[in-house]
């Protein structure tokens, strides 16, 4: 009895092709089907969120005001270390720029208010003419307010299930962040 020399094992480059040219198909199907701005959105909101929760540690830790300043033309946020509690930034003080993230705007998007008043940003102080929360040293902030984030795209399309809400408490200074269900806002975090 003879064995064949042939090895029965492996896979040849017509198998191989055709699993690749399988998945390609399916990616091709799937890949439209994810919504990248949900992804953008969280993100951006988890991340300005992230900056009011340190700003507000920096002013308890390092016993000065820390002033957020939203500027919404450019959509983004400035912390300002505000050493001598003037609301002015001195050429000593540190101010730190940082962008919302990218397709995402400050605005509702479509989706109604909730609390507070229907500004992409509702803090009423200013600084440098924009929209500014303070965090005073003992934790508190200067005023309650919102500020509201949705995609580039959620107005062109209509999609306001795009659009977050970051709050702000006044007494506590404590941020809270929600998302628009497309019938009410649900409290994330």
């Amino acid at each position: 009895m003879q064995l064949n020399a042939r090895s029965t094992r492996g896979f040849t480059i017509i198998e191989v092709l055709m699993v690749v040219i399988i998945i390609g198909i399916v990616a091709a199907f799937a890949v439209p089907k994810i919504n990248l701005g949900q992804y953008r959105i969280n993100g951006a909101v988890r991340s300005v969120n992230g900056l009011l929760t340190r700003a507000q540690r920096m002013a308890v830790t390092n016993q000065f005001n820390t002033n957020v300043i939203f500027d919404v033309p450019n959509n983004m946020v400035r912390v300002h270390e505000d050493d001598n509690n003037d609301n002015v930034a001195d050429p000593n003080e540190r101010v730190r720029q940082y962008p919302i993230g990218e397709n995402v705007e400050y605005g509702l998007g479509g989706a109604p208010v909730r609390t507070y008043g229907p500004g992409p940003v509702t803090f009423t102080r200013t600084q440098g003419a924009q929209p500014v929360v303070i965090f005073r040293r003992d934790g508190s902030a200067s005023e309650n307010g919102a500020v509201y984030l949705t995609t580039l795209n959620s107005v062109a399309t209509g999609r306001v299930t795009d659009a977050r809400l970051i709050e702000v408490v006044v007494a506590t200074g404590r941020t809270s962040w929600f998302r628009y269900t497309g019938a009410q806002w649900e409290r994330k975090y």
